[in-house]
């Protein structure tokens, strides 16, 4: 699978000039076959980027979403507009569209799903296909449907859904990454791994049948993780035997420092126009 481009379009951080960082998350993923955009951040930062990085958008071939939240789902529409009333098809799981609620420090409640509603998105030439499963968006990239979770990794005791009027925890169900083929090998880009690291990697192992993954990229939500949860995903990755590291958005600053120290050579800063072919 040559010629495999990965780049960063929107993240949290930005350290070159004339290009936006925002909180969410946007990056395409090219390869021979053509190119799909993972998640497409709030929406503010977006165009902006990929016009200064030269990106036609015209010439994405599908948008695949990773879950529900305003940060990975906001610039959606934008990307629809960009492509001119063109369909475009959407790859995601059907609960992107279940509302959701964030519990803040104030202890106030603010929407985080997201801000379209299906048939407003399909009005401007979206083309859903909801999955329960793998599912190939173009040959050597896929999303891996639903992570199976072996165990609970991360705490979303701030997050919630509203069922029938009453708000419960959110269990993430839509959660998926995106598994690219290269070369050196698999890839997994994960939106903000709400599933879970180690049970993603475990369902990317069980779905492709490959024990070793060349790269790990996205965000982890690990921002909140305690020393031991980070040094168990640290020796999962390391069993895993990953040659790049470059997590970003909702990893988390200290989380981010410690998985650089102990990667030295092998860990990237993934941040607004980090880009990385394989």
């Amino acid at each position: 699978m040559p010629g495999v481009k990965i780049t960063t379009l929107v993240d949290d951080c930005c350290f070159t000039g004339g290009l936006l960082g925002e909180h969410g998350l946007s990056v395409l993923v090219e390869n021979e076959y053509g190119a799909v955009l993972f998640d497409t951040g709030q929406g503010m930062a977006l165009e902006h980027n990929a016009k200064t990085m030269g990106i036609d958008p015209s010439g994405i071939n599908a948008v695949a979403i990773s879950h529900g939240h305003n940060d990975h789902t906001g610039g959606l529409m934008r990307v629809l507009e960009m492509m001119g009333k063109g369909a475009l098809p959407v790859y995601a799981h059907r609960g992107i569209f279940r509302p959701r609620q964030k519990l803040g420090k104030e202890g106030s409640f603010m929407d985080t799903g997201i801000p379209f509603a299906q048939g407003e998105l399909e009005k401007e030439g979206a083309v859903f296909n909801f999955n329960d499963g793998p599912t190939e968006i173009i040959t050597g990239i896929m999303l891996t449907g639903p992570i199976e979770r072996q165990f609970k990794e991360t705490s979303t005791k701030s997050h919630f859904i509203d069922r029938n009027g009453e708000l419960l925890e959110d269990p993430f169900e839509d959660d998926q990454a995106l598994v690219v083929e290269t070369d050196k090998g698999i890839v997994i880009i994960f939106g903000c791994a709400h599933a879970g690291v180690i049970n993603t990697m475990n369902h990317v192992a069980k779905i492709t049948g490959e024990k070793r993954f060349y790269a790990l990229l996205g965000g982890i939500h690990l921002l909140k993780a305690d020393r031991k949860q980070l040094e168990n995903t640290l020796r999962e990755i390391e069993r895993r035997d990953v040659n790049i590291i470059a997590f970003s958005h909702c990893t988390g600053f200290h989380s981010c420092a410690f998985f650089a120290e102990h990667f030295r050579g092998k860990y990237c800063q993934n941040d607004v126009g980090f880009s990385i072919e394989f």
